[in-house]
């Protein structure tokens, strides 16, 4: 006979024929006894019992049909150093590695090396909780593929379980990042009023090699899904200290993405598709990864925002998500602390969790899935300092009329050259940031500026020194600016 490759004198898938037919003679009683865990001194998972017919059923349905010899022998009874359950060898990553040796060869594992770098591969918390199918219980169950996946199928209410999954898509994941053992509790965002809609629906998430626009769009059939996978790929994704500029964070390593080429302001951008293969691409950065839904990369529900027009650094003004702002001689004292002109803004930094120390745009308990309140409206009303742009822009220099006039002097529209400026707007006549200013970005005006809103700005020009505005509030007025621009 022929000897494991991975454990020398013990049978392998590679016997020759008189002896594959006896292995498969013997399967009928083989199946049986891993079915039902009957194989003596087996430090086994806690696992329920199944049926031969439906183990059987699952395996000749997934991936694994075929030859049981590939991790079993049928004559394990006849060697007194037998691995447990039949095995060809240790029941550890090693075993499955043996077959699964080409990185990223069903799209989402990059090999062992990359695996033992997460935090899935590392920590000795990994294991599988239940209570469905029920807690790991082998004292190095730490780290291992079980913990996710089972290799002859798991099943559930909708039938077998994709990629031998032994739950169906987040609830996957959930099982443990729901606060233990994963330290963050993930499932309680994804169940806030505004969230992503990663438990909102089944089936339309095919994988990990999606790679089409159709594959995330509306149209010709909604495929608009926010599965785990689409941002998270669980054999490469690590901890970092916190990523610089606008680069991805190494939670989203091995997750595909949607790089931009831009043209003029207001034109779309030439994409080009990156796999979660690829991860040595540069620039590696958050957006790119936000893109594959939120542009014209792919098909958009009617009156979503193309974040890839708006955010074009071509644009008169943007929030400086791709690259830096185009007002860099704004004054440092206009912004919150940490912020400055040259800062950039990553997605994360405006959309996340409104709560506690959860990172990305799981769910939130304000609109459109902001860190802070930011209401979509320009009805009068007193803003408050906890708003979202007061997370990066200084509340008493554009919202706080009673602060000194050297603070408020730090907005160019303010006092002393400006009687009434952002800070009388806001804080005395109840006029929200949102009347007056877009939030990613705008083709055709500087300063984030906005017409068309009501109440709010009707015409708007700008000059080296100042300018003029038309509002729904009064006539044209003309203004000087505090500082240079």
């Amino acid at each position: 006979m022929h000897e494991s490759p991975l454990h020398p004198g013990l049978v392998s898938a590679g016997r020759p024929p008189q002896a594959r037919r006896r292995f498969r003679a013997a399967l009928p009683a083989l199946v049986a006894l891993l079915a039902f865990g009957a194989l003596a001194a087996a430090p086994r998972a806690l696992r329920p019992p199944r049926d031969p017919a439906v183990l059987k059923a699952l395996l000749d349905a997934g991936p694994h049909a075929g030859d049981c010899s590939q991790c079993h022998t049928a004559h394990a009874d006849e060697q007194p150093d037998a691995y447990p359950n039949a095995l060809v060898g240790p029941n550890d990553n090693a075993l499955c590695e043996h077959c699964h040796a080409t990185d990223w060869a069903g799209g989402s594992f990059g090999g062992d090396a990359l695996y033992r770098g997460t935090g899935h591969g590392s920590s000795t918390a990994m294991i599988w909780p239940g209570p469905d199918p029920p807690m790991r219980i082998e004292p190095d169950a730490a780290t291992k593929c079980l913990n996710c996946h089972d290799p002859h199928g798991w099943t559930d209410a909708l039938g077998a379980i994709p990629e031998l999954g032994l739950q169906r898509e987040e609830k996957l994941c959930l099982t443990c990042h729901d606060g233990s053992p994963a330290s963050t509790d993930i499932a309680s965002a994804l169940h806030l009023p505004y969230r992503h809609p990663t438990a909102d629906y089944t089936g339309r998430h095919s994988g990990p090699l999606e790679s089409q626009p159709t594959d995330f769009g509306v149209s010709p059939v909604n495929n608009r899904h926010a599965e785990c996978e689409d941002c998270h790929d669980p054999h490469v994704s690590r901890a970092d200290a916190g990523p610089l500029g606008n680069e991805a964070s190494k939670l989203t390593l091995g997750a595909s993405r949607v790089l931009v080429s831009n043209g003029v302001a207001g034109s779309r951008p030439l994409y080009t598709f990156v796999p979660g293969s690829d991860t040595l691409t540069t620039p590696d950065a958050e957006y790119q990864l936000c893109f594959k839904c939120h542009s014209s990369w792919t098909t958009q529900p009617a009156g979503q925002t193309d974040l890839a027009l708006a955010l074009n650094p071509a644009n008169p003004s943007i929030h400086p998500v791709e690259d830096t702002g185009r007002n860099p001689m704004i004054s440092v004292a206009a912004f919150a602390p940490g912020w400055t002109a040259s800062s950039i803004t990553r997605c994360g930094d405006c959309h996340g969790a409104d709560f506690g120390s959860v990172l990305g745009p799981h769910g939130s308990v304000n609109q459109f899935l902001l860190r802070r309140p930011s209401p979509a409206s320009a009805d009068p009303r007193t803003m408050g300092s906890n708003e979202l742009c007061f997370l990066c822009h200084s509340y008493d220099v554009y919202a706080n009329p009673a602060s000194p006039a050297s603070v408020r002097a730090a907005s160019r529209w303010n006092a002393p050259t400006v009687e009434n400026g952002h800070a009388e707007h806001v804080g005395s006549e109840q006029v929200p940031c949102w009347a007056c200013h877009v939030t990613h970005g705008s083709s055709t005006l500087p300063y984030l500026m906005v017409t068309g809103r009501s109440p709010g700005l009707l015409a708007y020009t700008s000059d080296a020194t100042g300018g003029s505005c038309t509002t729904s509030c009064h006539v044209t007025e003309t203004y000087r600016v505090n500082y240079a621009r």
